[in-house]
């Protein structure tokens, strides 16, 4: 029996297929027990941790891109926008042809998508985006008669780089403490998304965010402080002289008693003035345009633009984009999670259960975009007749709808009959050809001797018609090459009307002029023939 091995070569060792490696631990090198890195936070011990996780000590960098989740909102909530962006759209599998071992692998992918779990698992796989690295455990289910997966994240401190090329990820654990061991094959989906050139600790957002984040921290403080100390009018206490010091400290008290009670009592003879905070001077704005600019950087490191991480009163265009995120990020990071996905899950699940296949069916993450249905069944109509050629799974996929299964009952044209069993063959012959044919003359040309009734006139015109795909054709062949290609490419009927002139060089109507001469020059020979003298 031949060894089953994976995409790198690696022998697979069924038995740890259903054991969790990657388990947490109360101690040992995948404790649970973490320290907190963000309190306190400064430019050197910032500086020091970055430098630390590109050297291959991780660890507070990732408690630290942990923290500014929870501590930023701005981060937060601009970081969910982008995994949203991803994990929303439509899962789909596709098969890699139409034949029929490569639908039914399709097909045992698609109850695997299906299962509970799965769309938590993408949303696991997208936490990669902001510590450059996320891996989740396949936890194989032998219940059934297939190897089925479960899934469970684990939290990326329980792994490590190789210290040589810093792009190897190594499991920590207590046989190898400085090095870690290898990941063992089919039981890990590792999503390492490419957001720049690099090692991979050095992708994440939250390296590119960190300083933002800090300084963010400063402002807010800083701002709470002044809110403290200006943020309430100031309390002034006049006296008379020759007060005594007895009413003073009454006056004292009194105003004192303002800044939280509200409340004050104290002599006719003395007043109390409240004087605003200065707000000529600005400073009260100063710490507000600070703290946006700072999540102004954060939303451009996250969505690539600032445009949906706030709206502006009176522009219809930017409130459209709230909630947004750019279409060439998502489609990027939806492309780089396809890729994780029928490498690490697609991959083992058909090797376990159906062998090593030379072509594998493919998870897609892909955004549907309506299509124009009316266009597209009026451009089918008028060029399917003319020779156009269109596979009808294409046209499931662009309608979203699947193929029909074995033996279920199937939607037909209306009107459209099927040659009766008991009658004769050649009627049989006749109706097939009036199906296949673009025209119903064309069929009865092909058959026009079983025809009753033909005059010299009709068997002339037959004769002329029994040629027509091939004398039409190269008139045709452009325009039916140009319109799969759009059909292919999701393109319009514009852009098919757009491109009609470039056809023009392309097309040859010389076999279709022959033809008709030909016919011309007969039906006057006919005609001539039986003209009386």
């Amino acid at each position: 029996m031949s060894t089953l091995v994976d995409a790198y070569g690696r022998p697979i060792e069924r038995e740890q297929l259903t054991q969790e490696l990657a388990a947490p631990t109360l101690a040992g090198v995948r404790t649970v027990w973490t320290d907190q890195v963000a309190a306190g936070l400064t430019p050197q011990r910032l500086a020091a941790l970055l430098q630390d996780a590109a050297e291959g000590n991780h660890d507070r960098y990732l408690s630290l891109a942990e923290e500014m989740e929870e501590r930023n909102l701005h981060y937060a909530a601009e970081l969910a926008k982008r995994k949203l962006a991803v994990s929303r759209l439509p899962l789909t599998v596709e098969a890699y042809s139409d034949s029929k071992t490569d639908k039914d692998l399709a097909d045992a992918l698609r109850d695997v998508i299906r299962r509970p779990g799965t769309r938590s698992m993408i949303k696991n796989l997208l936490d990669g985006i902001a510590k450059g690295f996320s891996v989740v455990e396949i936890l194989w289910d032998r219940s059934g008669p297939r190897w089925m997966p479960n899934y469970k994240w684990r939290d990326p401190r329980y792994f490590q780089w190789d210290m040589v090329s810093r792009s190897e990820l190594r499991l920590r654990d207590e046989a190898n403490m400085a090095e870690g061991i290898p990941l063992a094959p089919y039981k890990f989906i590792v999503h390492i998304p490419v957001i720049k050139s690099g090692i991979p600790i050095r992708n994440g957002l939250a390296r590119l965010a960190a300083w933002a984040f800090m300084c963010s921290g400063y402002t807010v403080k800083d701002w709470m402080a002044f809110a403290e100390v200006f943020g309430m009018p100031l309390r002034m206490g006049k006296y008379q002289n020759g007060t005594s010091k007895s009413d003073i400290d009454i006056l004292k008290m009194a105003v004192a008693n303002l800044g939280s009670d509200a409340a004050a009592v104290f002599p006719d003879s003395m007043m109390i003035e409240l004087i605003e905070a200065g707000k000529s001077s600005g400073a009260n704005e100063f710490f507000k345009i600070l703290a946006e600019y700072m999540d102004n950087l954060i939303s451009k490191a996250v969505l690539g633009q600032t445009s949906s991480s706030g709206g502006t009163p009176g522009k219809l265009g930017e409130e459209k984009l709230q909630s947004e995120v750019r279409d060439d990020i998502r489609d990027d990071d939806a492309e780089q999670v396809e890729e994780t996905l029928n490498r690490d899950l697609v991959r083992p699940f058909i090797d376990l259960n159906f062998g090593p296949q030379e072509n594998y069916p493919v998870i897609l993450l892909r955004s549907v975009e309506k299509e124009d249905v009316a266009a597209l069944a009026d451009a089918l109509n008028k060029l399917v007749p003319l020779g156009l050629k269109v596979e009808q799974s294409v046209i499931r996929d662009k309608l979203g709808l699947p193929d029909p299964p074995k033996n279920a009952e199937l939607l037909s044209a209306a009107g459209t009959a099927q040659p009766a069993k008991d009658e004769p063959p050649e009627k049989q012959d006749v109706a097939a050809n009036r199906e296949t044919h673009a025209c119903p003359s064309c069929g009865i040309s092909a058959n026009h001797e079983t025809v009753d009734g033909e005059d010299a006139v009709d068997a002339l015109v037959n004769e002329a018609l029994d040629d027509w795909e091939p004398v039409v054709k190269p008139l045709l062949a452009p325009l039916a090459s140009l319109v799969e290609k759009l059909v292919r490419s999701g393109g319009t009927l514009k852009d098919l009307l757009d491109r009609l002139a470039e056809l023009y060089p392309e097309q040859s109507g010389e076999q279709l002029t022959v033809s008709l001469a030909s016919a011309m020059l007969k039906a006057r020979a006919m005609g001539a023939a039986t003209d009386e003298v």
